[in-house]
Parts: C-alpha cells; sequence; structure tokens
C-alpha cells in the first residue's frame, strides 16, 4: 500500500519481484532511470489491456498482473497532448516555473504550483494538491471531468487552434480521417467517419463546427484513457 508500509497495510502480491527490482536497482547504483526503462519495457508492460477468459476468472482484479490496466492519463500529459495537437506546445527545456492561472504553452512540468491559484484543469483530472503527501494519485472518472473538457476556455481554444491547422486541406473526409490518427495513432471506423460527417453538416461545414469536431474528440474516452 503505498502510503502504509506497516501492518495496516496490504501484503505485496509479488514479493520476490518486489526483492529483485531492489536488488537490481542497489547493483546499477540505485539508478531510477534504469530501472524505469527495465519496467516499461518488460514484457508485462506490453501485456494487452483485454484480459483473457482465464485471467478474468483467475484475476478479476489483476493482483498478478494478468493483464494491462486500462488506465487514465495523468493530468498533466492530458493537457500536453491538446497542446500538441493544436500546435501550441513550447517543448523548451529548463527554465523557471510559469504561472498556472494564465494561459501557457509550456509543458505541464513548468507551471508554478500555488496553493492560492491551483490551475482548476489539473485539478479536474487529480493532479496532487499541496496541502498534505499523497503515495499514489488518485484516478477518478467523475462529471467534473466531462463538464472540464466541454466548457474549459483552455479545451476550446486548444480545439479551435488544432481545427484552424485543417484548414488548407479542402476535402472533408481526409481532414477527419487526419485528426483521427493524429488524436489516437488510427484512422476512424466508417461508423464514426460517417458520424462525424453528419456532425458538420447539421452544424454547417465552418471554423466554428470544425473546432466542435476537434473538442469531440478530445472528449472521447480513447484521448484520455491507455490501453
Amino acid at each position: 500500500t503505498p502510503d502504509n508500509f506497516g501492518k495496516m497495510g496490504e501484503l505485496p502480491t509479488h514479493p520476490e519481484l518486489l526483492d529483485h527490482l531492489a536488488a537490481r536497482l542497489i547493483a546499477e547504483g540505485w539508478s531510477l532511470k534504469k530501472t524505469l526503462r527495465t519496467l516499461v519495457t518488460s514484457r508485462a508492460f506490453a501485456l494487452a489491456g483485454e484480459p483473457s477468459a482465464q485471467a478474468r476468472e483467475r484475476d478479476p482484479s489483476d493482483a498478478l498482473l494478468s493483464h494491462f490496466r486500462v488506465r487514465r492519463m495523468e493530468a498533466e500529459s492530458i493537457r500536453d497532448s491538446m497542446l500538441v495537437l493544436a500546435g501550441q506546445l513550447d517543448s523548451t527545456m529548463f527554465g523557471p516555473p510559469v504561472p498556472s492561472d494564465k494561459p501557457q504553452q509550456r509543458r505541464s512540468i513548468y507551471l508554478a504550483v500555488r496553493r492560492t491559484a491551483l490551475n482548476p484543469f489539473l485539478t479536474a483530472f487529480d493532479a496532487p494538491v499541496p496541502f498534505s503527501t499523497l503515495g499514489r494519485r488518485d484516478a477518478t472518472n467523475v462529471p467534473a471531468q466531462s463538464l472540464t473538457l466541454l466548457n474549459d476556455p483552455f479545451v476550446i481554444r486548444c480545439a479551435g487552434q488544432w481545427a484552424a491547422q485543417g484548414n488548407k486541406v479542402a476535402d472533408t473526409d481526409a481532414r477527419l480521417r487526419s485528426m483521427f490518427v493524429s488524436a489516437f495513432s488510427r484512422p476512424p471506423a466508417d461508423a464514426e467517419l460517417a458520424a462525424a460527417r453528419r456532425f458538420l453538416t447539421d452544424l454547417g461545414v465552418s471554423p466554428t463546427a470544425w473546432r466542435d469536431v476537434a473538442q469531440s474528440l478530445f472528449n472521447l474516452k480513447e484521448f484520455i484513457y491507455l490501453r
């Protein structure tokens, strides 16, 4: 249990694995970077997110790491992904923190964290608040997050900037396919393409309509969840 290593905490499911990783960490000079590289290149990390029938029966909670848990991206990653699609992300390395309560293009890691001016977008997606220690972030799925993706000025601004990048593409289907590939690394299914085409037709093809399409893609679970 992240916040309790004592008697009140849960026992580890893989004590031998923990011992192995601890010994490896020591042998490699306490390099967390090397340990993380080992974890993310492991077979367990590459497992599919869809459990097999046997895994559902024997390991429904995935305690034995029989499949990859579907997980929501962290708040900072969601924000940075939107800035990337909008073509606005400032990837400059290093430097002082920047105010988080004003429009910023810098990566989220450089946003200043102030108790009296927390970033509302990051807070909605469970960014830790600086009031107490937290061993593991919460990963909630609450209505406030959907409302944020629908109404937050930052989201609307990124959607408009993303849509504007495709103004030179005259073919509607080609433009929609490009947006799906950019957001999800896959082309749209025929049903998705047809639905998006109807959506544009109903709204009347215009810059505002394309912005709404971009924001609709932001609101799909596939955009913020990893399988």
